[in-house]
């Protein structure tokens, strides 16, 4: 026996999937009808067994009483069991696999209720035929197979425990259970034929509906295809003629936004005619078309005709691209340039006859590049300054030291011999040229701000009180120097000699921007920020400042100007009148003493700069006191030098021993460590920062923790962003930069050893 086609065997093929999705939702609503079909004939048939058992045994007796039969609560409850749950999911999940099966199970087994309930009887046995056939309306053969299990399986076993509720007799052989299946196989089998044989219409119609649907959509799109086509040709056909009336005027305009216009030569006519752009371009009247090539010269500028002629004249006789650039004069006196560029059109015997070329004004894009060729000339400055910046700070060590040498042993010489003596002088000129070198070191370093700071407390006013006399000699008589004080100025942390060049710097640009004479204003006031700013991507945060500020009555800026201000390299005063560094410079030494400026100027209105620096609380050192350099502080402490270059060892030794302490050399961070293990007692250690193999700042750590009371002074001729590194511009540390004086150092241990004394007894 065949069975019925699975919707697995429908093809699957792309022209046969839209076959298949219809077959499927086809079966689908059958089975979805029949589950709701069986839903209400199960329960009818759960009410008719009821009725049945009222009807064929509503009571039994026993002895003399009568009560119901158990017929009756077997119909009513074993028919409620039965029908509940297939009805449920019938009702509920109606379209699933398992619905429909335990259907099929619920209506024989409610066949089984009725053949019990009448005895036997053959009328009933009819029931489970008539069910089998209703089943069939799933088209599925498998619920046939497992309601004829169930139907094999109720009659084997109650064939066999209690056949008269099956056959109706007392005893019944087992071949009664095969006569029963047979007759239940037979009709299966020709049921199942039936299902093939509906499955297979149903594949048809599926098919047939495909097949319709595809012919429609293959109408529709056809339909839809020539209808765009007809539509994109017309519409072509329409932008066509719009095209061919448009199109000269599109070209003029094209020509004219990018000033390029054509031209054509008729070589043996020798005839020129050209576009309306290059009409324009050249400022010809529009009854010049088509005259002879030498007339059309005449725009050309007059050192620059013969090039012209020579490179057209090339062009026809080596049959070559014409390319020349040349400059015109336009009948107003401007003058542009213009390059041109064409082809030559060659006859069959290879001669020339005619040149097709075009015209274009690249006076912009000359421009242009000539600015990039300046820019890039300032990029190359740029790049040997900071060459400068990274060779001065590559060789500042080495060069420090013999700096500290010279002018070290040129101070001695001045303490030691007398006032009036010959050598006095040469002796103060070493001095100052040592000066004036470790000066050109730190300018050097100013534009990369890697220069160390001497940072101190310092009063504004003061400063600018003190620049007074200088300021004036610089600016000139024919401009009036003005101050504007804030008496209760606050003080600022910075170095002087840097706040001063800042302060030179804004001056001379200020006297620049008055050539004719004017007014110099220098203010000082406190300032109190409440919200951040930013200028130049750089942020002022919310403080107490000091500001102060520079004013002009000059020429002033453009928003232009000032956009590109601080840039190194960029200046506004001409050729030879200015390097464009100064205010890059200044902008470097406010931003490094954890200040911002702020610039506010309009044409012929004047410049504003204002430069804020923080607020500290810290006292004001005496300048008197700073300035001294004819007194050396002595002491008898126990002071340890640590330095690789044996000049400046000796000499800070020479310096100190002289002073009264009792010195010890080291020429690196081992002997060093060397002398403190073996317990030889140091007030003070001064070491130099880098040094082989151990720096400065890894000897103080371990000095920390083998003599934690002894105080440690470091110095170096590096740059700042080498001491960085190394950690030895920390709060708290102390620090003594190269060159420095037999004053500076003997200032700088008295100092140290003071406050570790002060610390000392602070303690007792």
């Amino acid at each position: 026996m065949q069975s019925a086609p699975a919707v697995s065997q429908i093809p699957t093929n792309s022209a046969s999937i839209r076959t298949a999705e219809l077959f499927k939702e086809q079966q689908q609503s059958i089975v979805k009808h029949t589950d709701l079909l069986f839903a209400r004939l199960m329960i009818c048939q759960w009410l008719a067994g009821v009725a049945a058992a009222l009807l064929i045994s509503p009571r039994t007796w026993i002895g003399l009483q009568s009560q119901t039969h158990v017929h009756v609560w077997a119909a009513i409850l074993l028919g409620g069991i039965v029908t509940s749950l297939p009805v449920w999911l019938a009702l509920r999940q109606p379209g699933q696999v398992s619905t429909r099966h335990a259907v099929a199970v619920g209506q024989m087994l409610m066949s089984a209720l009725l053949i019990h309930l009448t005895g036997g009887r053959i009328e009933t046995h009819f029931h489970v035929f008539g069910s089998l056939a209703i089943l069939a309306f799933y088209r599925d053969w498998r619920v046939l197979i497992s309601a004829s299990a169930v139907v094999y399986a109720d009659h084997l076993l109650r064939g066999f425990f209690w056949p008269q509720s099956v056959y109706g007799v007392l005893a019944a052989p087992i071949w009664r259970s095969l006569e029963h299946a047979g007759w239940v196989i037979f009709e299966v089998a020709f049921l199942m034929i039936s299902i093939r044989k509906s499955r297979s219409e149903m594949l048809v119609v599926a098919e047939r509906q495909s097949g319709l649907e595809s012919m429609k959509e293959t109408i529709e799109q056809t339909v839809a295809e020539r209808t765009v086509d007809l539509t994109r040709e017309i519409a072509e056909r329409r932008e066509a003629e719009k095209s061919l009336k448009l199109s000269q005027e599109q070209l003029a305009h094209a020509q004219q936004i990018a000033r390029l216009g054509s031209w054509e030569w008729d070589i043996i006519p020798n005839k020129v005619t050209w576009s309306e752009e290059t009409r324009r371009l050249y400022g010809f009247a529009p009854e010049d078309s088509g005259c002879v090539m030498e007339e059309s010269w005449k725009r050309v500028h007059p050192d620059d005709r013969a090039k012209v002629k020579e490179a057209l004249d090339q062009s026809v006789q080596r049959n070559q691209p014409y390319n020349c650039e040349h400059r015109v004069l336009l009948p107003d006196g401007t003058e542009r340039i213009m390059q041109g560029r064409a082809e030559i059109v060659l006859n069959e015997s290879g001669k020339a006859i005619k040149m097709i070329g075009t015209t274009q004004d690249v006076t912009e894009t000359r421009q242009a590049t000539e600015a990039l060729r300046r820019t890039e000339e300032q990029f190359r400055q740029s790049q040997k300054m900071e060459a400068v910046g990274r060779l001065a700070g590559g060789v500042a060590h080495d060069f420090n030291n013999l700096l500290t040498v010279i002018g070290g042993y040129s101070s001695v010489m001045q303490l030691k011999i007398g006032a009036n003596d010959p050598l006095q002088r040469i002796a103060s000129e070493i001095g100052q040229a040592a000066e004036r070198a470790g000066g050109l070191t730190r300018q050097l370093l100013a534009l990369s701000r890697k220069q160390v700071l001497q940072p101190r407390v310092l009063d504004l006013n003061e400063v600018v009180t003190g620049m007074g006399r200088m300021l004036q000699r610089l600016i000139g008589e024919n401009i009036e120097l003005r101050t504007v004080f804030d008496h209760s100025l606050g003080h600022v942390l910075a170095d002087p000699g840097q706040i001063e060049q800042v302060i030179l710097n804004m001056a001379v640009n200020a006297r620049d921007a008055m050539p004719n004479g004017g007014k110099l204003t220098i203010s000082t006031s406190n300032v109190t920020l409440d919200q951040k700013t930013m200028f130049r991507n750089r942020g002022l945060e919310v403080g107490h400042y000091v500001m102060l500020a520079i004013s002009d009555s000059g020429v002033g800026m453009s928003e232009e100007v000032k956009a590109h201000l601080f840039e190194p390299f960029f200046t506004t005063k001409g050729v030879d009148k200015g390097t464009g560094l100064g205010l890059a410079t200044c902008y470097g030494i406010i931003c490094q003493s954890g200040g911002d400026v702020r610039v506010y100027s309009e044409p012929n209105r004047g410049t504003t700069f204002k430069v804020y620096l923080p607020r500290t609380n810290q006292s004001q050192e005496s300048l008197v006191a700073i300035q001294d350099s004819k007194t050396l502080p002595t002491g008898t402490e126990s002071i340890l030098i640590v330095e690789d270059d044996f000049s400046v060892r000796r000499l800070a030794a020479m310096i100190l021993s002289e002073c009264g302490y009792k010195v010890q050399e080291a020429c690196n961070a081992a002997e060093a460590l060397a002398l403190v293990e073996k317990k030889v007692r140091f007030d003070l250690v001064i070491t130099d920062v880098i040094m082989p193999q151990m720096s400065g700042k890894e000897l103080y750590d371990r000095l920390k923790v083998i003599v934690p009371k002894t105080k440690v002074l470091f110095m170096s001729g590096y740059t700042d962003d080498a001491l960085a590194h190394h950690g030895v511009l920390e709060a708290g540390l102390s620090f003594l930069e190269k060159p420095f004086s037999p004053v500076r150092l003997a200032r700088s241990v008295r100092e140290i050893l003071d406050q570790a004394s002060a610390g000392k007894n602070g303690k007792e």
